[in-house]
């Protein structure tokens, strides 16, 4: 298994169906992990399911706090709470978005996707950069999806969303590969959660990503050593 005992993550998103799994694969790998989260009932089922591995009072694994995650100020004012806490922040893990269908002229539903899938992710690895370029060393990684790969009918604003997603990573890449820092994005297909078995009911879940396959990549991409990983979009399909 891998150590990343002498690492801290933020994970945003960790709330939702994918994030519980993250949090629980960093967690049981020996990382300490700040979750900034908007629902304060999600953020105590989330502390309450993985009470037994949140470590000691006087040095705890998990700390989740309520936080806007689009909202620069507040995320560089979580970013400070979490140095002061424990010295240092080593991973970013970009989880949140959302989604939904649309035409390929509803710009309104375009608007919220953006704010939902970029907005979110380019917020909070501006407040991460910060300590991670002071101390020479970073992991990010961002849940893009594979649908980002190809348009279809009825999805061009998500697919547009998680599209840009895919070049912001490269980019970024580019730009922090000298300092210590690597980027990279997954892409996963179907994730097996409650919400896709109740919006797909004929479909087969067997053949659907897990939270936890998709876990342990992001995880990997996460660790020392992923160190020569930069700028890739890694598709994650499963049995799809």
């Amino acid at each position: 298994m891998l150590d990343l005992s002498a690492r801290a993550a933020v994970v945003t998103g960790a709330t939702g169906n994918l994030g519980h799994a993250v949090v629980r694969a960093f967690l049981e790998r020996g990382a300490h992990v700040a979750v900034p989260a908007r629902d304060d009932a999600k953020a105590d089922e989330l502390r309450s399911m993985l009470a037994s591995l949140t470590g000691p009072t006087e040095d705890p694994h998990l700390v989740i706090e309520t936080v806007d995650i689009a909202d620069r100020g507040a995320m560089d004012a979580f970013v400070e709470r979490v140095m002061r806490a424990w010295g240092r922040l080593d991973i970013l893990a970009n989880l949140a978005g959302g989604y939904a269908g649309g035409a390929a002229d509803d710009y309104s539903v375009m608007e919220r996707l953006w704010e939902q899938n970029v907005r979110t992710v380019v917020t909070a690895t501006a407040a991460c950069l910060r300590p991670m370029r002071a101390r020479g060393y970073g992991r990010i990684c961002t849940v893009s999806a594979y649908s980002a790969l190809r348009g279809r009918k009825g999805g061009a604003p998500y697919a547009m969303s998680k599209g840009a997603l895919l070049r912001w990573t490269e980019s970024l890449a580019e730009e922090v590969k000298a300092e210590g820092i690597t980027a990279n994005a997954v892409l996963p297909s179907t994730i097996d959660h409650p919400v896709n078995r109740a919006n797909m009911p004929k479909a087969d879940p067997k053949t659907w990503v897990t939270p936890e396959e998709l876990a342990a990549v992001i995880v990997f991409l996460c660790s020392d050593e992923a160190s020569g990983i930069t700028g890739a979009t890694i598709p994650v399909t499963a049995r799809t």
